[in-house]
């Protein structure tokens, strides 16, 4: 890429990043980069051997170089806010673990059972089903890696009634299994882009149809 010329003396080479300190393209960033004299941050150990490509300092965790709360959006400074336990503790840039959920027979008695899912703030579409104790990690930042990269979501899943919607006289309308799922999903999607695809058109998975 095309960069402005340091001078050997007015840059830091040779730094490590371990994965904490920088995103690149919005992920973690490990490896070599170098500081110049006017507080930008670039990939590889100095101009010449680059690649040189432009590190942003990770607003969720307080240490990184050049970080600066001044200038930062909303956004930027509730996730580094959100992040003190980052201050004492390293993070894990492990990830949340798929899971493949299984209706106990209390909640086919129920007739529902919640449905718990995440994705990546900085990613558009790519959706992961996890457990209702992962998401719950999440939720009060108990989690091993870095939850403020997160956004998750839990939606009330039908499992019983008849499996179309049904009008059994002018006031007594059944809602269906399929319709009412496939509801909850586009309403949900709207804000959580890429569950209507991560469903697919099973929206009568896990049911047990009485009609």
């Amino acid at each position: 890429m095309s960069l402005r010329y340091y001078p050997s003396f007015r840059i830091k080479p040779n730094l490590n990043a371990t994965g904490k300190e920088f995103l690149l393209n919005g992920k973690p960033y490990v490896g070599k980069y170098y500081e110049t004299y006017d507080g930008k941050f670039f990939s590889g150990p100095n101009p010449i051997l680059g690649p040189n490509e432009s590190l942003s300092p990770n607003v969720g965790y307080p240490n990184a170089p050049g970080l600066k709360l001044t200038g930062l959006s909303d956004s930027a400074k509730i996730a580094f806010a959100s992040k003190t336990k980052a201050e004492t503790n390293d993070v894990d840039t492990t990830e949340p673990t798929g899971y493949q959920p299984k209706p106990l027979e209390s909640d086919y008695t129920k007739g529902y059972f919640y449905r718990y899912f995440v994705k990546k703030i900085n990613e558009r579409g790519y959706v992961k089903e996890i457990s209702e104790t992962e998401y719950k990690s999440i939720q009060d930042g108990s989690a091993t890696y870095d939850v403020s990269y997160y956004q998750t979501e839990r939606i009330m899943w039908k499992l019983t009634g008849p499996l179309n919607t049904v009008r059994l006289s002018q006031y007594d309308i059944r809602a269906g299994i399929t319709d009412a799922n496939k509801r909850i999903v586009e309403t949900v999607d709207q804000r959580f882009l890429g569950l209507k695809t991560y469903i697919g058109e099973e929206y009568a998975k896990f049911s047990r149809p009485t009609q």
